[in-house]
């Protein structure tokens, strides 16, 4: 994770970030594992590029994902439950640069009180 080219919209800031894209066209897992504090958590997902409906545990809550091209940009929009039970709706679009270096994905979330959007920039193991 690029700290300072990210932005969290005023949300506690992680220390690290480290994701790990596991390709197979048209199924994508997803591994990440983040730190904030003494915190660290994990997550695997998968995705299907080809648009198909894919369903994750998001943070302990049932999640359903769509995932599809727009051009280069890999739009990933997924629905499910805040945990106060409010609709939820993410939407990523990940954007990897010209010379396969960086990956930003940009984020803007919906819920019943408003949206937000968020960015993060992370760099390929190796390239900064």
């Amino acid at each position: 994770m690029l700290k300072d080219q990210s932005d969290f919209h005023g949300f506690r800031e992680p220390d690290m970030i480290i994701r790990v894209v596991d390709d197979h066209d048209p199924a994508m897992n997803v591994h990440t594992i983040q730190t904030a504090g003494e915190k660290t958590t994990t997550s695997d997902l998968t995705y299907f590029t080809d648009g198909s409906i894919t369903k994750n545990t998001v943070n302990g809550r049932d999640a359903e994902s769509k995932c599809y091209w727009d051009g280069p940009v890999l739009v990933v929009r997924t629905s499910l439950k805040t945990a106060t039970g409010e609709d939820e709706l993410v939407t990523d679009r990940w954007e990897l640069s010209p010379d396969k270096q960086t990956l930003t994905i940009s984020s803007h979330i919906d819920t019943d009180k408003g949206g937000v959007d968020m960015k993060l920039v992370m760099a390929r193991e190796g390239s900064r």
